[in-house]
């Protein structure tokens, strides 16, 4: 009798635990979605011993955050798939590696729970799109050549659960140019600048929902595109500057000014002096504000490029020259590619030839804003301040 109580005990125990989790997961989860994303193995994890999704805050604390360890705050903001408007109401959940490297499980964890291990957590977005996480560095898996990285998993209201890119450290030493090159850009670019202050280290990441998930119903877009993403990585290019700090010398713009914030301009036509104006007044702004604050690159994309007049290009740089000295850029630097299909600085930013122009503001080398095809008056200027207030 003895043996079939404890039989009937552990059974019971055993419902009782598969109901809690059932409701945990039928709380949180709606009966209708969009399915979209793919495959995604283990992403039911983010229903299995979580919180109810209606009491989530934007921000979350880890459990392993007060353990010995390098300590981390990640923020960032959630946009909709229009890349602009903020999206409040979006889970996002992100687990990782102990210091050990390990996904070590805390007692009472089942399922995918177990598989992810106890450093876990849950955000939902605020009206801002605003989320924020505390937690430590992880470590890397043991015996390889891995990066260190944070997984995450984004929930809609009306779609299902998808992965989307991890989170990355670009100063890693096991994150190489061939693993940069895996990274799919699902959810937009994920690999962090960090910034030390006081001792923790911070870093930024915009997340737009969509951004290349397999089945996501996207917005038509009837507009001209050009140019990299919004929150995308700006790569290393080599122009020649003829104005500006480096006039004279062939410079990255992004390995040298990249880790601060500034603005790009493709400029795709023959006439340059449809830019007098706007070139004198960011002349202005970058000596009001501070190199520091403001870098202003004008990228001047050769449109009359002809591959056997080498002599000819010498003269319009020539001519390009004085008119930087005609305009007083001294600090606005006006570099040159050889022409708009040029694939080692044009096709890295995807700039379409068609463009008559591309915008870009960058802040910690990606992308944070972006227009094409602007008028150059004082009204589009001001919009794209707005953006070093």
């Amino acid at each position: 009798m003895k043996l079939l109580h404890v039989f009937l005990l552990v059974l019971l125990m055993i419902t009782i635990n598969s109901c809690g989790q059932s409701n945990s997961r039928q709380n949180n989860k709606e009966t209708f979605q969009t399915k979209v994303g793919g495959s995604c193995e283990g992403c039911e994890a983010i229903y299995e011993q979580a919180p109810s999704f209606e009491s989530l805050s934007w921000i979350d604390t880890l459990p392993d955050f007060n353990e010995p360890g390098t300590k981390l705050i990640i923020s960032g903001v959630i946009y909709k798939d229009d890349g602009i408007t903020p999206a409040p109401g979006i889970i996002l959940y992100v687990y990782h590696t102990d210091q050990t490297g390990h996904y070590t499980s805390s007692k009472g964890q089942t399922g995918w729970a177990r598989r992810h291990g106890y450093i876990r957590g849950w955000m939902k977005t605020n009206e801002k799109g605003e989320y924020k996480f505390y937690t430590l560095m992880p470590g890397h898996y043991p015996g390889t050549n891995a990066p260190a990285h944070i997984h995450p998993i984004i929930k809609e209201p009306d779609k299902s659960e998808y992965y989307i890119d991890e989170y990355l450290f670009d100063d890693d030493k096991f994150l190489t140019t061939s693993e940069r090159k895996k990274s799919e850009n699902r959810g937009g670019n994920g690999i962090l600048t960090l910034e030390e202050r006081d001792g923790m280290f911070f870093a930024e990441r915009n997340i737009y929902l969509g951004r290349n998930i397999p089945g996501y119903p996207l917005k038509k877009i009837t507009e001209l595109q050009s140019g990299l993403e919004l929150g995308d990585h700006c790569p290393a290019f080599d122009p020649l500057h003829l104005s500006g700090a480096d006039a004279g010398k062939i410079v990255c713009p992004m390995c040298k000014y990249g880790y601060g914030r500034g603005i790009m301009l493709w400029f795709n036509n023959t006439n340059i002096d449809t830019l007098r104006y706007f070139a004198k007044n960011l002349e202005e702004e970058m000596e009001n504000m501070g190199e520091n604050k403001l870098r202003v690159f004008i990228i001047y994309m050769n449109p009359t490029y002809n591959i056997n007049d080498a002599g000819g290009e010498i003269i319009l740089q020539s001519k390009l020259k004085k008119w930087c000295e005609e305009q007083g850029l001294k600090k606005v630097a006006l570099v040159w590619v050889p022409s708009p299909l040029d694939e080692e600085s044009c096709g890295l930013f995807i700039i379409n030839s068609k463009a008559e122009n591309t915008v870009f503001v960058y802040k910690k080398r990606k992308i944070a804003a972006k227009w094409v095809n602007i008028d150059y008056s004082d009204q589009v200027l001001k919009k794209i301040l707005q953006n070093f207030d």
